[in-house]
């Protein structure tokens, strides 16, 4: 039969974004038919839905597909249904003649065929290449967060939960798998095999997967049964995922006091994937790079990548997937909790990896952004795809992490954890909004008892009141975390609190931290923790409103706000406070906790750009480097002092520009001078000297040069077989990229690797190098997608154009293929944001700024001239000439006065 689906017959029944609320799943039958030769799929779904009035149309989502049949199977017939389409929406109405879908259940029947996509999300093709040279094709989802409805039509919004039945047609040459185990394979009479999987637990649609392909698979059974599945090559490279996987799930299980709620885990390593990895229920994706870790070529810092991306995966098992949020606008509850929960994890699960060193570096990148007058609030409305994507970002992932640790630190540890369990239990199949979490964190010790048994055997909520977590704070009755949470979910940007110390008194102020000269009247609750010269017990204080004033029980020397980066916000020490701070640094910089040196380090140079402090006492502040050893810090003044350098490198100013650069080289030196080009040391040491080497050779530092030369030829000459420290091989192939020969060299070793990491580390130094017709090839192939893969094209666009040598490129690139990248990785995605972001974010001339904001201006609106991230961009940018406006001749004069005292 042939369905109507003309569109023009009359007006569509439905005319918002979101589905009516009067129609519900409650159950999907569906059987999905992939042709792996032909690229096409086709597919049924008979789908239990339950009417709450009477309707005359059921309104659902569905994108790309063809609808060959629909149905409504009624007790005594099958009556036939129209369909009528608004493509703009992403939805279809189905609609019989003088009929009414009256209240109860109604079961409908659809049939449907389309093509495999073309890009990484909906039902996909995938393809890969084996050692021999032979294509091998593969089709995977990724349905978050609108795509499942390119692969079936569905109810498709995260508040929608049914229980999925799954099936799966395939050759005999292939396997499937989804989210639940396999029940049974059934052969059918045309040769071809049918996969049917148990039934799933009630969940949202954009948590449904199922891939066909030809892996291999190893597992484990623990509590839970689990298994890591790759292409049959990488299959030595799955182990390490697999028992980090084990020690992670039964972590949660514990943690949590829930019990994982499926028989299995998947972890499947997907060769084209473009985010890092997705948390579907029961079969968790991700890229080979997130995933696979080769003991001989892997480095430190990617065993910390690949523990921490699954300890991610496996924390939205139960933030995400058994708690999910009851709309997009509230995405963060499940990232910024999946973001946090990878420290608090990892730091129990596996200790060697010092995984809290990292934790502050992502509350700054998230201040970066935050800090523009285009940041938006954690908790924001969004109504269509493309707005839905761009809640993918540093806000809800990073941000959000920052104000939970904030909140557990706040709270205590234990009081937190309480409260989580709680809100997972109490939500557990359900849908939430902020407001739920608040009110399980702030009602710890009155909750109906869902868990106050546990509790009170912890002794945790019989305490006198006056010892509860909040008395630290102040001595109210009771502590409302969501009046707290809500001054930093429900309003964008942070707080700058501008502390002075008049005697014993320390006089506070907040505002909003804003790089323009806008003004905000926000306000927030802050809570403060400080430690003085006279004492290193953390001191806390809730700041409410816009001035308050504290007392310390003496005089002190100096008082150093936001202890090891707990909250998040900048201090400022007005009259004296940075000078006594910046002479405790010199004099015995380990007075300060490593975090404590890193976020002086970030607050004062952030405080240079809106002019709170001048540039030259920052540069003073950063002298004390010159002793540090810590990854923190050093990383963090590479931060803040690079970025100068780059700024610079894009203009014609190469006199300023190397005196900077040569500075820096002496402010490391010794640091420098003391890495061993080996794999020893603790992860810390071993991530701190691959940066300082590759600095120290792309700075042209003699000692470097030489040590990394002669590596790379004795690699060669070994053709490649020689095993190189892993920390260093970056540096080493770095310096080999620079000639034509050596660049060609490692362009054969990337082709044949089956090494994730190793790739990844020879795709970097290709993209390091001066050849500027090396870097255009690489683009070019990259869109081509036969040599390099498409899905590395965001991260290769932005390295290349923080090269030198290839930032110009890098901008053409981005204008000439726009309409294909936005095709590809879909408007709002991550990956378009980055691009946009990257690539123009050290330009500080007002001729660049026209030039950018001339280009994405003549953009159409599906072509994303409505894009946050454009207006990132141009704020940026904006930010750049201001800071070069008022601070180049301070940077000369400073820097010709350290030559002076140098020489």
């Amino acid at each position: 039969m042939a369905v109507n689906t003309d569109t023009n017959v009359l007006p569509f029944p439905w005319d918002k974004m979101r589905l009516p609320e009067t129609v519900k799943p409650q159950h999907y039958d569906l059987l999905i038919h992939p042709n792996l030769t032909s690229l096409t799929f086709t597919g049924v779904v008979q789908m239990l839905i339950q009417v709450e009035q009477d309707t005359r149309a059921i309104i659902l989502h569905s994108k790309n597909l063809q609808i060959s049949k629909a149905q409504l199977l009624e007790s005594r017939h099958h009556r036939d249904l129209q369909i009528s389409e608004f493509e703009a929406n992403e939805q279809i109405a189905l609609f019989a003649d003088g009929f009414t879908f009256e209240k109860g259940n109604h079961l409908v029947h659809l049939e449907f065929y389309a093509n495999l996509s073309d890009s990484y999300h909906g039902f996909y093709k995938g393809r890969y290449t084996t050692n021999s040279g032979e294509v091998r094709m593969l089709a995977s989802t990724q349905f978050e967060a609108t795509h499942a409805r390119a692969a079936f039509p569905c109810f498709d919004e995260p508040a929608f939960k049914a229980n999925f039945t799954i099936r799966v047609r395939r050759e005999s040459r292939h396997i499937s798998i989804s989210n639940m185990p396999k029940l049974r394979t059934v052969e059918l009479a045309d040769g071809l095999l049918e996969d049917q999987f148990d039934t799933t637990v009630k969940m949202s649609t954009y948590l449904v997967a199922f891939i066909i392909c030809d892996f291999h698979s190893i597992s484990k059974k623990s509590q839970h049964g689990i298994s890591v599945y790759t292409v049959p090559e990488k299959i030595s490279q799955a182990e390490y995922a697999l028992n980090t996987a084990v020690t992670l799930l039964d972590f949660y299980d514990e943690y949590f006091d829930i019990p994982y709620p499926l028989p299995k885990h998947d972890l499947a390593a997907i060769p084209d994937f473009q985010s890092g990895a997705m948390e579907n229920w029961g079969l968790s994706t991700y890229r080979e790079s997130g995933l696979l870790f080769d003991s001989e070529k892997s480095s430190s810092s990617d065993k910390l990548g690949i523990t921490k991306v699954i300890a991610h995966e496996l924390a939205h098992q139960w933030f995400g997937n058994l708690v999910t949020m009851q709309w997009w606008n509230d995405l963060w509850l499940n990232e910024g909790f999946a973001k946090f929960m990878e420290y608090v994890s990892v730091n129990i699960t596996h200790p060697e990896l010092q995984v809290d060193d990292y934790f502050l570096e992502k509350c700054f990148t998230a201040m970066s952004v935050d800090s523009l007058s285009s940041s938006h609030p954690i908790s924001t409305p969004v109504e269509n795809p493309a707005e839905i994507s761009e809640m993918f970002d540093d806000v809800s992932y990073r941000k959000g992490a920052c104000i939970l640790n904030m909140l557990r630190d706040f709270l205590t540890p234990e009081a937190f954890k309480y409260g989580l369990i709680d809100y997972l239990k109490r939500h557990s199949y359900q849908n939430t909004v902020n407001a739920h979490l608040w009110e399980s964190l702030t009602n710890i010790c009155t909750s109906d008892g869902l868990d106050s048994g546990r509790l009170k055997l912890d002794g945790f909520c019989s305490k006198k009141r006056a010892e509860s977590p909040a008395s630290k704070w102040f001595m109210e009755d009771s502590v409302d975390v969501g009046a707290i949470m809500d001054t930093w979910t429900l309003q964008e940007g942070f707080p700058l609190v501008t502390v002075e110390v008049r005697g014993q008194e320390v006089i506070l102020k907040q505002e909003r931290y804003l790089t323009n000269s806008s003004t905000s009247s926000f306000l927030w609750q802050v809570p403060l923790t400080y430690i003085t010269s006279h004492s290193s017990a953390v001191q806390r204080f809730l700041l409410k409103s816009e001035k308050d004033v504290l007392y310390l029980s003496e005089k002190v020397e100096w008082i150093k706000f936001n202890v090891d980066l707990r909250g998040y916000y900048i201090v400022h020490y007005e009259s004296g406070g940075w000078d006594a701070l910046i002479s405790q640094l010199q004099q015995d910089h380990t007075v300060f906790s490593s975090n404590d040196r890193a976020s002086l380090i970030h607050d004062i140079f952030q405080l240079v750009s809106i002019e709170k402090v001048p540039l030259d006492k920052a540069l003073n502040l950063s002298l004390y480097l010159s002793k540090e050893s810590a990854i923190m810090p050093v990383t963090q003044g590479f931060s803040e002092l690079v970025p100068l350098y780059k700024l610079m490198e894009k203009r014609n100013m190469e006199e300023l520009e190397n005196q900077l650069k040569s500075h820096l080289v002496k402010l490391f030196k010794n640091l420098i001078d003391r890495q061993r080009w080996s794999d020893d040391g603790s992860v810390s040491e071993r991530m701190l000297r691959n940066y300082l080497l590759l600095f120290a050779c792309v700075r042209r530092y003699p000692s470097c040069i030489s040590t990394a030369t002669e590596l790379f030829q004795k690699w060669k000459e070994s053709d490649g077989k020689m095993l190189l420290p892993t920390d260093v091989s970056l540096v080493v192939y770095t310096e080999g990229a620079r000639t034509d020969e050596g660049w060609d060299f490692l362009l054969e070793k990337y082709k044949r690797s089956t090494s994730p990491s190793e790739k990844w580390m020879i795709k970097a130094a290709l993209s390091y190098t001066p050849l500027t017709h090396k870097l255009q090839w690489l683009l070019e192939k990259s869109i081509e997608g036969e040599v390099m893969k498409t899905q590395d094209l965001p991260s290769l666009v932005v390295t290349v154009s923080k090269n030198p040598k290839g930032f110009k490129l890098a901008w053409e690139f981005l204008k000439t293929n726009w309409a294909k990248l936005v095709k590809k990785f879909d408007l709002g995605s991550s990956a378009i944001s980055r691009m946009t972001v990257g690539v123009t974010d050290q330009y500080s001339t007002r001729e660049m700024l026209d030039e950018v904001q001339t280009f994405f201006s003549s953009l159409a609106q599906d072509q994303g001239s409505g894009l946050r991230s454009i207006q990132q961009a141009l704020e940026k940018i904006q930010q750049n000439i201001l800071w070069m406006d008022r601070n180049v001749p301070l940077l000369k004069s400073w820097l010709d006065s350290q030559s002076m005292i140098e020489s």
